[in-house]
């Protein structure tokens, strides 16, 4: 197992070195405190993480700066549920079927022109765009 010692190198700036064993660091911190009068060392042990790899994508839109969103974490996986028996008894109720209120456009507020392109040759009117 690897071992990393964590040091302030000679110029205050912090500086490592890597171990093949924890006899070899130790050795290492013994010379750096008893020979170069280092205090402050500190030994961590390298283990392996894990890690998964998912693709996304981003899209850029020319011209415009775009921050790239967070990749979100992945949700842990979900554990089975147990069927029980019965359950058809227990389904909520349906829900009421809600009809939307219809609201006809104010053409009197809009100029002549919005009110042509509003009403079509047969005379009823048009949601433009958003119709196709």
């Amino acid at each position: 197992m690897e071992h990393v010692v964590f040091f302030p190198g000679p110029d205050g700036a912090p500086a490592f070195h890597r171990f093949a064993s924890l006899d070899e660091a130790v050795r290492f911190v013994e010379h750096m405190r008893n020979v170069e009068g280092v205090v402050d060392v500190s030994v961590h042990q390298l283990t392996l993480v894990p890690l998964a790899f998912r693709a996304y994508y981003k899209v850029e839109v020319p011209g415009e700066a775009a921050e790239m969103p967070a990749v979100p974490e992945q949700a842990p996986p979900l554990e089975p549920v147990a069927v029980v028996e019965g359950m058809d008894e227990l389904a909520p109720e349906p829900v009421l079927d809600v009809v939307p209120e219809v609201v006809e456009p104010v053409l009197a507020e809009a100029g002549p022109a919005e009110a042509e392109v509003a009403a079509s040759a047969d005379g009823k009117r048009s949601l433009g765009f958003f119709a196709h």
